[in-house]
């Protein structure tokens, strides 16, 4: 089956490019990942790249954003929840805390697990014990399919009732230091257009 919308995926770097393009060859998907590999993770190249999105009329502009980067730095932060407003509904923000490989973590944890990861290297160990030698760099992501593994060796249904559940008890909670995911979002609206 085929997505029959226009999809662009903007990420801030090469972690998000790979585990969507492997998605998308997997599947089969004609989605694009737009840029290829962005120059800039900050809001500001975000913005000028969901704005060409919209230009060339994608029906869907997602723009994925680390929120470990955000957090901690209140001028990007303010940037951040600008944008939000100024792009409205055109743009859909997917939000990860502390960054996307807290959802592949997600893919091995049998019951969801509020946790406090502040930074990538906080997860970095657990998420070695399920992905022995990961590291964001070109040669891993060379070596390793990242959603075959995460799909064969983990469970993507699990890592979205995970990711779910996580985020209704961090905001049932009020506690923004729980790590959460919401790449969830994109991989359900992914599987809806190619039904």
């Amino acid at each position: 089956m085929r997505t029959k919308q226009s999809i662009a995926i903007i990420g801030e770097g090469e972690t998000e490019q790979h585990y969507f393009d492997t998605m998308r060859v997997t599947h089969r998907y004609p989605f694009k990942i737009f840029p290829g590999l962005p120059q800039h993770p900050d809001i500001d190249h975000m913005c000028k790249l969901a704005q060409q999105c919209i230009q060339q009329q994608y029906e869907y502009v997602i723009c994925l954003v680390d929120m470990d980067r955000i957090d901690n730095n209140p001028k990007e932060k303010a940037k951040y929840q600008n944008a939000r407003k100024k792009f409205g509904k055109n743009v859909i923000w997917i939000e990860t805390k502390p960054c996307t490989e807290f959802w592949f973590l997600l893919h091995f944890m049998l019951t969801p697990q509020l946790k406090n990861y502040q930074r990538y290297e906080d997860l970095l160990p657990e998420l070695q014990k399920h992905m022995p030698g990961y590291e964001k760099s070109k040669r891993y992501f060379n070596q390793v399919n990242l959603y075959h593994h995460l799909t064969t060796r983990g469970n993507e249904t699990q890592a979205i009732n995970n990711a779910k559940d996580i985020e209704a008890k961090r905001k049932q909670q009020r506690n923004n230091s729980i790590a959460y995911s919401q790449i969830y979002k994109v991989v359900q609206l992914i599987r809806d257009l190619a039904e």
